[in-house]
């Protein structure tokens, strides 16, 4: 999974690749079905606006200490810089 920030314009401005665990992956596919979370397709692409991500961070932090591993972490940080370019960032599933 490679996660993309992209600024308002969908010009790519960053990146995050999940860890060889898939930390990121297992977290997104263990959400509640409604969660924004779950809404991320392993195989497919997804993208979120920055109201979305919002609730992703909510999601995240909310998470037991164990699972906030340091590629989920990466894309709290990468949520937060696609927040502030109100931008979006792209999910590439494989």
């Amino acid at each position: 999974m490679a996660v993309f920030i992209e600024n308002q314009l969908h010009e790519r401005v960053g990146e995050v690749l999940d860890d060889p665990d898939e930390s990121f992956m297992r977290v997104c596919e263990a959400g509640p079905r409604r969660s924004v979370r779950h809404a991320v397709d392993r195989h497919g692409d997804t993208m979120l606006n920055a109201f979305q991500l919002a609730l992703l961070l909510e999601e995240l932090r909310e998470l037991p200490a164990d699972l906030r591993t340091e590629t989920v972490r990466a894309v709290e940080e990468a949520a937060e810089v696609a927040i502030r370019r109100h931008g979006y960032l792209f999910f590439s599933g494989d």
